[in-house]
């Protein structure tokens, strides 16, 4: 089946969405290093935050599946796996090929599974959230010199 790098050219004039081939996500994820690098750790954090229909998201997933020995690290895998989008239905879909390729490997912990893909994969403007999160962080650790004092 040929790889669709668009959706529709609306799309692409309104939001500039255009797809990485699934060739391209692999070569750009063999970049971080196999031995002692992003690969090796199960909880190795990932932020997509353009993520479109999931296709960094499914390749990270399953990298990760492959350090995992059980459903239990399968929820840790999908847990540090974030992604943003601005349309409601890449989020959606992403979410869905994801818990589709839990499922997959898993039939413990599906609800789980679910409630950790709504929290990790949001609609939004991702430039708008990281600045709130970065606001939020700078918040926190103002909290915390003021207690140590």
């Amino acid at each position: 089946m040929k790889e669709r790098f668009i959706k529709s050219k609306e799309r692409v004039r309104k939001y500039g969405e255009v797809y990485t081939p699934d060739w391209l996500v692999k070569d750009m994820c063999d970049m971080l290093s196999e031995e002692g690098g992003a690969w090796s750790r199960l909880d190795e954090t990932f932020l997509e935050p353009a993520c479109g229909t999931g296709n960094f998201l499914v390749e990270i997933l399953e990298r990760k599946f492959r350090l995992c020995k059980d459903y239990k690290d399968g929820l840790k895998a999908l847990a540090t796996i974030w992604g943003i989008d601005i349309l409601p239905d890449n989020v959606q879909e992403s979410r869905t090929r994801m818990l589709n390729m839990y499922k997959e490997r898993y039939s413990d912990g599906i609800d789980e599974a679910v409630r950790i893909l709504e929290e990790n994969i949001i609609c939004g403007d991702s430039l708008k959230i990281m600045k709130q999160w970065a606001e939020e962080e700078k918040e926190n650790e103002c909290e915390k010199t003021e207690r140590a004092y």
